[in-house]
């Protein structure tokens, strides 16, 4: 009886442990946006999944959505509400919400988008983080998108005076603002109407990336690229995670989780970017696009011009608490001196 009893004891324990362990575990749902090859979700967001559950013995799952939940300026709000669990927003597509995320489209922060994504990083950290910019949300990590140059169809671009009556396709407030300022007209439309819009003499050319242009084959109508020392500004990009589920996760696996992301992730991310660049370039190069790396004389006048932006955003910076001068030249100077 006593050895029955004792055997009946031991199946019950298992039983319960087996069944607290299966309770335990979380499968969470990262939105799928993005294009299924695209570089990102192959090269950096699968990988870190699969470590998430690696570091939290299978009691952390994420899984990707067979199509997307929700548009991109929905992002932040599908995570906020829940519909999914993980999602990666980028800030610039919900203009106002995220105004410390801007300081990445001040112009001149680098190219290095591994450098520029780690600065901006341990910039947040040092800057924003006690002001809590993402209060709806867990925040794993932040980077940077490749830097943004000028493209056209119509004349090699020089000088300001080049840039006087291009018809420009920007997307975002300050991007709209930048080619203004710089003497282009803005044609605001999706990237997606590009093709359609230049081939009818609508627009000229586009404010973009390297790795956008060529990603989404813009590369056969384009003929000129000017290139501008340290970019004309990024976008930020941000992968959060719904609070709910984050605050369900124990404290041992959230320890576990926050190792593998911020700065690490983020880094990730800007390797992931400068490979696609380097491969856009070749492709760019290959295309026969003629580049044009914008001179002294053009960056100073470029410089003045978008400096009223540069003030503007401080302004902003300091009404919310951060000294933005300071943390806007700590983002450069991380960056500058970045060594992996």
């Amino acid at each position: 009886m006593r050895i029955a009893s004792f055997a009946g004891a031991v199946a019950a324990t298992a039983a319960a442990c087996l069944f607290a362990t299966n309770v335990s575990a979380m499968e969470l749902r990262y939105n799928r946006w993005l294009p299924p090859t695209h570089h990102l979700d192959n090269r950096v967001l699968k990988p870190y999944f699969d470590k998430i559950a690696e570091v939290t013995d299978g009691r952390v799952t994420v899984t990707f959505t067979s199509s997307s939940l929700g548009g991109l300026e929905r992002q932040h709000e599908l995570a906020v509400m829940g519909i999914a669990d993980v999602a990666l927003v980028s800030e610039s597509v919900t203009p106002g919400q995220f105004p410390l995320a801007e300081i990445v489209e001040m112009p001149g922060i680098g190219e290095d988008n591994e450098a520029v994504s780690v600065a901006y990083w341990r910039t947040y950290e040092r800057f924003f983080e006690e002001k809590n910019p993402y209060p709806d949300v867990h925040l794993l990590t932040l980077a940077t998108l490749p830097p943004y140059h000028i493209y056209n169809a119509e004349r090699p671009v020089e000088s300001i005076e080049d840039m006087e009556g291009l018809k420009i396709r920007a997307a975002g407030v300050l991007a709209s603002e930048k080619v203004r300022a710089l003497g282009g007209t803005v044609v605001p439309a999706q990237v997606t109407q590009f093709l359609e819009l230049i081939s009818k003499g609508v627009i000229d050319g586009c404010y973009f990336t390297d790795d956008g242009v060529y990603v989404f084959g813009f590369l056969d109508t384009l003929k000129y690229k000017t290139q501008f020392k340290g970019g004309l500004g990024g976008l930020s990009i941000s992968l959060v995670m719904n609070k709910a589920k984050w605050d369900q996760i124990s404290p041992e696996d959230q320890a576990a989780i926050t190792t593998i992301s911020g700065e690490e992730l983020a880094r990730k991310i800007g390797v992931s970017y400068n490979q696609s660049i380097a491969e856009a370039q070749a492709a760019i190069s290959k295309a026969g696009i003629e580049t044009t790396v914008a001179d002294d004389a053009f960056m100073a006048e470029v410089r003045e011009r978008l400096a009223p932006l540069e003030d503007e955003w401080i302004a902003k910076a300091n009404k919310l608490g951060v000294d933005g001068a300071a943390a806007l030249n700590m983002l450069r100077t991380e960056a500058q001196n970045y060594t992996e």
